[in-house]
């Protein structure tokens, strides 16, 4: 597990943006492995991960097999990359806002902006995270790989949960367990992932509509 969530460390750092001055060769290692997780992301969320071989992965980057291999090992080692570059996006995102200290509304209207936003706007990247396309077939890749990415899930979530239950105990989001309401919430949220498709001349204003949208459908659900 200890591995695992190494590996998960050192993908966050590869995906989050640089900050003070990389060497050249730091910055090109790391460029090439965000361009090849975005190709596997648009891949695996257009085919599916059985669909999808390395072979695929660097046709669509006009590059060799060898420049996959370099980074990783095996295509179920990419997926679980993909997996783990889209949790740390949210999470460097969200965190920031859950933790403020204004009211569990204005925290938890403004997560579920952002994750939505975040959503519409990456949508290979995290639909594949989101609807974890075929999880079950990574049992062979490592069992402890799938645990960290299931944890990362759950702290993220957990998130969610500490403000809803905020909100619960102070009486502005109906009298239910806070787990439990996590759940329809994400739903109504995540669920853009299977309807929604990104359009080329859409511009940035109507998606940022839609997502206010979803997110203020979700946040009437709760409204006590």
């Amino acid at each position: 597990m200890a591995m695992a969530m190494a590996k998960v460390v050192k993908v966050a750092k590869v995906v989050k943006a640089a900050k003070g001055r990389q060497p050249a060769a730091e910055a090109t290692e790391s460029s090439s492995r965000e361009q090849i997780i975005q190709a596997a992301a648009e891949l695996f969320m257009e085919f599916g991960y059985s669909a999808t071989s390395i072979d695929a992965v660097a046709e669509r980057l006009g590059a060799t097999k060898g420049r996959i291999y370099h980074h990783y090992r095996s295509k179920a080692d990419l997926f679980f990359d993909v997996q783990a570059a889209a949790m740390s996006r949210l999470n460097e995102e969200i965190e920031p806002i859950a933790r403020r200290t204004d009211g569990p509304v204005e925290r938890l209207s403004a997560m579920a902006l952002r994750h939505t936003q975040i959503l519409l706007t990456e949508l290979p990247m995290q639909k594949v995270a989101v609807q974890g396309l075929e999880r079950h077939l990574l049992a062979s890749a490592g069992v402890k790989q799938l645990r960290s990415i299931v944890k990362m899930r759950d702290d993220y979530e957990k998130l969610f949960v500490e403000v809803i239950d905020e909100g619960v105990r102070s009486g502005v989001f109906i009298d239910l367990p806070p787990g439990l309401l996590a759940k329809p919430f994400f739903g109504a949220l995540n669920w853009a992932t299977v309807w929604y498709s990104q359009r080329r001349l859409q511009s940035p204003e109507a998606i940022d509509e839609i997502a206010r949208t979803l997110a203020g459908f979700a946040m009437r659900g709760l409204r006590n």
